[in-house]
């Protein structure tokens, strides 16, 4: 399609259509699948095809609008559903989208952050040796959690109280109590059966120890008794982690990108 060319902007989707598309792999659209809950669904904006989905959502802690446009590489059906919405989105947006997103919007915005990433699932829970380790987290720990995953270095993740309260945190400590280690989830959502895992982090002067190993191995044992699917993202160019995953029974199955668009003027 011709960006200049008039286009037919689609109109808002309902929930049965945008969870017809994630139900059509849900491997893939694992964040998107987390989305139909209530407490997200509400926050965003969506837009369908028979075959591909674009959503906006707002969230608390993050002053960005979230542009969720996860697909299959370079899929003409969810570029030409970018092109057609181009104009609506803000002039700011980022988040997962699947790769050639960039491309499509580009006669609109300016690409200015793009990070390769990898979507692996729990194929494999055989592989999970082991009783793993860590202690539960809850809301009383929630000011300590908060303040580890700010001031280690290299820890990207998002936390929102929604996610501690899911009661899939846990932690590793140091014989003062301080939190050397976390792992937990980005969303569970049971009702719509899939649980993605997030915020494993490890402070620099424990690192080497197999304390990952152990949160994720215990971690990944409970989720996978409650969900059908286990997820988690890792960048793609994080080969350690991407091998710490493997050996517990997850695979790679999604390659995309995280990327942030500033309109053009």
């Amino acid at each position: 399609m011709d960006p200049g060319d008039p286009m037919m902007v689609p109109g808002r989707a309902t929930r049965a259509e945008v969870e017809a598309v994630f139900r059509s792999a849900p491997e893939v659209y694992l964040y998107g699948i987390g989305d139909l809950a209530d407490h997200f669904w509400h926050r965003a904006v969506w837009w369908a095809t028979p075959r591909a989905v674009i959503g906006l959502l707002r969230l608390d802690g993050i002053p960005e609008p979230i542009i969720y446009a996860q697909g299959f590489p370079d899929d003409p059906e969810l570029l030409a559903l970018a092109t057609s919405v181009a104009e609506q989105l803000p002039n700011a947006c980022a988040g997962q989208v699947a790769i050639g997103i960039d491309r499509a919007l580009s006669p609109w915005f300016d690409l200015v952050e793009s990070v390769p990433l990898r979507g692996m699932v729990l194929a494999r829970p055989d592989l999970l040796v082991g009783a793993g380790i860590g202690d539960r987290l809850g809301m009383d720990d929630y000011p300590q959690l908060r303040a580890f995953l700010d001031a280690t270095v290299d820890a990207e993740g998002f936390l929102g109280p929604d996610m501690v309260t899911t009661g899939h945190y846990l932690g590793s400590r140091d014989g003062s109590g301080a939190l050397v280690a976390v792992a937990g989830v980005h969303l569970a959502e049971k009702s719509h059966g899939v649980a993605v895992i997030g915020n494993v982090v490890t402070h620099q002067e424990h690192r080497g120890r197999g304390l990952a190993r152990g949160l994720v191995t215990r971690l990944a044992r409970a989720l996978h008794e409650v969900y059908p699917v286990v997820g988690l993202n890792c960048r793609a160019e994080n080969t350690v982690a991407m091998r710490l995953y493997g050996s517990l029974g997850f695979e790679e199955r999604h390659a995309f990108v995280h990327q942030r668009f500033v309109r053009r003027v």
